[in-house]
């Protein structure tokens, strides 16, 4: 196409080139004309004023007065204006006749010079001066007459030439007319030729473009020629045919790909592997689109790798097939830890016993089952239509990866179940022995509680058995039955309180609860010369349970009361916002430290040194947790603390 162009270009320009020397050609001739008509022009000026001048001298010889008069000024300059335009003429060039009837003109001349000049020098009578005046006026008329035939035969050759010049323009232009029009109608040829061998291959590339942008990869044009225009047209269809096989190689590992991430999902979901194995299998044989998957795992028993999972059933003669433990080890060292290739065709015997079997398997693939560089087994797929590519093999080392993975996990899943039940189990223990301290601290208390009843019934059985009057007695049974009745109740509550137990739902009414427990913690609080302050508002009954909840007020009371040795004030108040019931235990004791503050809930930390477990309060922040609602506290050095229990009235999502 460059080269067409060129010579179309170069023939466009060879004509424009053409047009313009035959152009300059005539131009120059033209030019040459009106030269030669502009130079007979300016002679005929000049003859035109040499008339002039005759014209003038002769009507001053003519008129009357003194010859000697003021007409002679006029006579003298005009014949020297006539001896110079004469002499002008003779300078120029002209043909021979012309040339010949100049210096004729210009011997007349002299001698009309010379006979005005006699005549005004002339002082003689009149009729010589007349005669003289007739001689000059006769020589003035020859020479008006010469002039005169010299003006047409000058106005002759002028319009001749003039002619010529005219018919010389009109040639001049009709060329350029000509030039130009051939010009044109060549560069219009030439473009509409080029714009259809351009726009052709253009239209085919843009319509070609537009098929594959609306996904027709592959598509080839079939324009075709030895220009750059087919070479462009060769090099699309290449890019067409390697974006086809690119599309086909991204849709493949696309597929691939989702298949992996549907796979690595159900690898999270793996807890029991044997269940999960044939299914990871069958989808790792859909993905690579292979026959045959096989899962070796390592048998510590025979000290090898055994088929564990197929996603196909084995031959009967390769149920027992197994890979000892050195060979793998040692295959694994020499392929770097990478997948093992081996396409049809290929020498795999540096493989062996991996490499493929010529009676059933035409190519394989095998990547390894790490995880803590422990070699738990081997993935081995085979009979792959076509070969196993790099991707096929990125694929299986990510398959094989999480596979690995998966099953580590499992069986750290399985250590954390049975840890787990530990934990549980040492969580209770726990809780039970914060249950058990907490009546160990209280048992002084309670004694004293007891005791105080008991003392009531020793007394008045003392008295029923000395005393006659049946009335009396009656009196004195009433009041024992009350006081051990009284006994036992404090005996119950504190068995129910100590008793091991799973979490019991009940209906619970909040501001009976801590009635019961200030019962408990009325004789430690007056000991400490604690008095409480209960101020109780009608809240609605709520789902928990009661020991729990019993245990939790229990502890924090206690932790009141501890905190205020010599005595001091102890608030208890209920209340209800929104669907919350608000229990707050303020005491006017020491404080806690605001180093500590934020540390108070951690299990173990204590700052009763060694009166504390430091397992009171996490035990009651985490039964708050259970029941949906918690616990915040607020404190001051020397001031007191404050315990803000909130607890939701109706049943929280997850409590059962």
């Amino acid at each position: 196409m460059r080269k067409r162009l060129i010579y179309s270009l170069s023939l466009l320009f060879l004509l424009f080139s053409l047009g313009a020397g035959i152009t300059m050609l005539y131009t120059y001739r033209i030019t040459k004309d009106l030269e030669s008509v502009i130079t007979l022009h300016r002679i005929e000026i000049i003859r035109q004023n040499f008339v002039i001048n005759i014209q003038t001298v002769q009507s001053n010889l003519y008129a009357t007065g003194t010859v000697f008069g003021k007409e002679l000024d006029t006579i003298v300059d005009n014949v020297s204006a006539m001896d110079a335009s004469i002499k002008n003429c003779l300078s120029c060039h002209h043909d021979k006749e012309m040339t010949e009837r100049l210096v004729k003109v210009n011997e007349m001349v002299e001698q009309y010079k010379e006979s005005i000049s006699y005549l005004v020098t002339s002082t003689a009578n009149e009729q010589r001066i007349e005669r003289l005046k007739m001689v000059a006026v006769s020589i003035g008329d020859s020479l008006l007459g010469r002039t005169q035939e010299m003006a047409t035969i000058a106005d002759n050759v002028l319009r001749r030439r003039t002619i010529e010049a005219v018919r010389a323009i009109n040639q001049t232009r009709i060329i350029l007319i000509i030039t130009l029009a051939g010009s044109l109608l060549l560069a219009l040829g030439i473009a509409v030729t080029l714009t259809r061998q351009i726009t052709r291959p253009v239209n085919e590339l843009v319509n070609a473009a537009r098929l594959i942008a609306a996904g027709r990869l592959g598509y080839k044009t079939e324009y075709r020629d030895d220009t750059e225009f087919g070479e462009v047209a060769n090099s699309f269809n290449a890019m067409s045919s390697a974006l086809e096989a690119e599309q086909i190689k991204t849709h493949r590992y696309i597929d691939q790909l989702s298949g992996l991430y549907k796979v690595t999902l159900d690898f999270y979901d793996i807890v029991e592997m044997d269940h999960a194995f044939q299914e990871t299998c069958l989808s790792i044989a859909d993905i690579l689109k292979v026959q045959q998957v096989i899962l070796f795992l390592y048998d510590d028993a025979r000290k090898a790798f055994v088929p564990n999972t197929a996603a196909f059933p084995l031959p009967e003669d390769c149920r027992d097939l197994q890979y000892p433990l050195e060979r793998m080890v040692e295959l694994y060292q020499v392929s770097g830890g990478l997948p093992i290739v081996i396409n049809e065709g290929a020498d795999g015997s540096s493989y062996e016993p991996l490499m493929p079997d010529p009676r059933r398997e035409k190519n394989m693939m095998a990547a390894w089952l790490l995880t803590k560089e422990k070699m738990l087994g081997v993935l081995r797929v085979s009979n792959k239509e076509g070969h196993f590519f790099e991707e096929d093999a990125k694929i299986l080392i990510i398959l094989a990866n999480h596979m690995a993975v998966a099953m580590e996990n499992a069986e750290l899943y399985h250590n954390l179940r049975e840890k787990m039940e530990e934990l549980r189990q040492t969580q209770e223990q726990l809780i039970q022995s914060a249950k058990l301290a907490a009546i160990g601290e209280l048992a002084s208390n309670v004694a004293h509680e007891i005791n105080n009843p008991l003392t009531s019934i020793i007394g008045f059985t003392e008295l029923a058995r000395e005393d006659d009057d049946k009335e009396m007695i009656r009196n004195s049974l009433d009041i024992i039955e009350k006081e051990a009745l009284r006994a036992r109740e404090i005996v119950r509550q504190l068995l129910g309180f100590a008793r091991k137990k799973p979490l019991q739902l009940t209906e619970v009414k909040v501001n009976g609860v801590i009635r019961d427990v200030v019962v408990l913690s009325s004789a430690q609080a007056r000991m400490s010369k604690v008095k409480i302050v209960e101020e109780y508002e009608q809240v609605p009954a709520m789902v928990g349970d009661i020991d729990q909840l019993k245990q939790v007020f229990l502890n924090i009371i206690t932790n009141a009361v501890h905190a205020m040795p010599t005595g001091g004030l102890l608030t208890i108040r209920t209340s209800i916002v929104g669907d919350y019931i608000i229990v707050t235990i303020t005491d006017t004791g020491q404080g806690i430290p605001q180093e500590h503050l934020q540390r108070i809930f951690e299990p173990f930390f204590s700052t009763k040194k060694e009166r504390g477990t430091g397992l009171g309060l996490s035990i009651s922040y985490r039964i708050i947790q259970d029941h949906g609602g918690r616990i915040d506290v607020e404190s001051e050095e020397g001031k007191g603390t404050t315990f803000t229990v909130r607890l939701p009235i109706k049943v929280p999502v997850g409590v059962t």
